[in-house]
């Protein structure tokens, strides 16, 4: 009985280990950079409204964003901070392109939305940064008590 059951477990460990691997990349949207940047500007379009004519504009400017930021997480992992300003430099001129393929009334929906995103990136992250919670200059908190249920 005993080895029936370890051999069920390890099944079950496989095949959730298995399933697990399929996902890939944590959990970023699978498919080709091109299949990813239409399926952005095809949410775009939707979003706000976009022309046959903007949403080319805009798919083409997402694949380049795409390429770029790929190009990034290949580069080398220990000189990220240096190429930060870079980084900061091309997201803000993809940034000024988006606007300027944009109608003042469409850049208001998107600044809207982008604004949203990051507040419920800071609601996920309910105040933590990468290393926990921070008191004062930087210190520790300690942990919260334990909830009472």
């Amino acid at each position: 009985m005993k080895k029936l059951v370890y051999t069920v477990a390890l099944v079950v460990m496989g095949f959730t280990a298995s399933y697990a691997q399929q996902r890939g990349d944590h959990g970023r949207p699978q498919g080709t950079p091109e299949q990813r940047a239409e399926k952005q500007a095809a949410a775009l379009q939707t979003k706000l409204g976009l022309t046959a004519e903007q949403k080319q504009k805009v798919q083409a400017l997402e694949l380049e964003r795409i390429k770029k930021g790929e190009e990034w997480r290949k580069s080398d992992e220990g000189d990220r901070k240096g190429k930060m300003e870079e980084r900061k430099a091309f997201m803000k001129a993809s940034k000024d392109k988006m606007d300027a393929i944009l109608t003042a009334e469409q850049r208001t929906k998107l600044d809207a939305e982008r604004a949203q995103m990051k507040d419920r990136m800071k609601e996920g992250r309910d105040g933590k940064g990468p290393r926990g919670p921070k008191g004062p200059k930087g210190e520790k908190t300690p942990p919260p008590p334990p909830a009472n249920n």
